[in-house]
């Protein structure tokens, strides 16, 4: 790369540099102002779907166990059919005639002729009882296994049709069961929402303080007195918030970033801080039905040489339903100025957000204090 190559290069990659910086604080000024913006979901009353349908056969499954059905199929072998006993081996006459004829002959000598024929005559008719003895034995082996196999098929087929005839009363019972279940849960749901409607505090609160746990700006419901709710709001000073440059254009038109004056900066501090408020009272009135006006205070810590870290009270308006449920104007700032029962300092040319003079409202002098002892016990 040539020297002149790189000093192109590095002229391009500040002026890239550049132009993502304007666009990222043009992008963080949108932010800034477009959170009330944001469209939320009015809350609903819950309906839980109906109980699922039982199935029968984990209810069947469990019954045959109580029955101890498993364990006389196991003793069975096999439920399909009606069980047989297998029939008696037949008894090999031939291989006890030969052991009786041995054992007969046994000391005989070979040239004993005579003998040796009686001896085989006798071995025959001992073996024919022993083989007689042997299959009768077997039958009788063979008939006590089949009473053995009938009586375990009997009371198998006894537990079965005890276990059809209690299936469809447990069933029934299951069924009840996830009915009763259903109806307790969808109760609890129907009384949280008759609670909601009525705006009483320990649901409001409740549901409100979730609902603010992921927003910008941080905000809590404090109170409820019939249907109005007071909200506090907690925001930065502006140094915090507002990008100290803004972007425009050379006399020649390129874009560059350009400091903003005091002026400039509360302007868009003010607008700011009217998104949020706005955003956090469409929030409010989406999640609490039952909630018709709110009250919404604004504090922040005090960033100044003579007050840093003081809690100060910056903000307190009145929004009803009617009028700001699903408000999103051009100019968030001008529309908390104009709320009913609005109070709001700007101070000198500049019109800088100073902190509200509470000498005359005790009422929100002691609420601040004990905001204030709050938020310090919490930290």
């Amino acid at each position: 790369m040539t020297t002149r190559s790189v000093a192109t290069y590095e002229r391009q990659l500040r002026a890239a540099q550049r132009e993502a910086d304007i666009g990222r604080v043009s992008a963080l000024e949108r932010a800034l102002v477009s959170v009330h913006r944001e469209s939320f979901r009015n809350a609903e009353r819950k309906v839980l779907p109906p109980p699922e349908p039982v199935d029968s056969e984990p209810i069947r499954s469990d019954l045959e166990a109580e029955a101890g059905i498993p364990d006389l199929i196991r003793q069975l072998g096999s439920d399909a059919a009606t069980p047989v006993a297998p029939e008696p081996e037949p008894v090999d006459r031939y291989e006890l005639m030969r052991d009786f004829r041995k054992r007969r002959r046994q000391g005989i000598p070979f040239w004993r002729i005579r003998d040796q024929i009686q001896a085989a005559g006798e071995a025959d008719r001992e073996a024919e009882e022993a083989a007689d003895a042997i299959a009768l034995e077997r039958q009788v082996a063979q008939k006590a296994e089949q009473r053995r196999l009938d009586v375990l098929w009997s009371e198998l087929q006894q537990a079965r049709a005890a276990v059809a005839g209690d299936l469809p009363d447990r069933v029934a019972a299951e069924q009840e069961r996830r009915q009763v279940a259903w109806a307790a849960k969808q109760q609890e749901h129907d009384e949280a929402w008759a609670k909601l409607q009525a705006n009483v505090p320990e649901a409001t609160l409740a549901a409100l303080n979730h609902a603010f746990e992921d927003n910008e700006a941080p905000a809590a419901a404090i109170r409820c007195d019939g249907s109005r709710t007071v909200l506090l709001m907690r925001f930065p000073p502006p140094e915090t918030i507002v990008p100290e440059r803004k972007s425009a254009r050379t006399p020649t038109g390129k874009k560059t970033l350009k400091k903003r004056t005091k002026t400039e900066i509360n302007t868009l501090y003010v607008e700011a801080l009217g998104s949020n408020v706005l955003a956090t009272v469409k929030e409010t009135l989406a999640v609490a039905p039952g909630t018709e006006t709110v009250q919404l205070l604004v504090v922040r810590r005090e960033s100044d040489r003579k007050n840093t870290g003081e809690l100060a009270l910056v903000y307190v308006g009145d929004f009803d339903r009617a009028t700001y449920e699903g408000a999103s104007p051009q100019e968030p700032g001008r529309a908390i100025l104009l709320a009913p029962e609005a109070v709001f300092n700007l101070k000198g040319k500049t019109e800088q957000v100073v902190p509200l003079d509470l000498e005359e409202r005790p009422d929100l002098a002691a609420l601040l204090e004990e905001i204030d002892t709050g938020l310090k016990s919490s930290a």
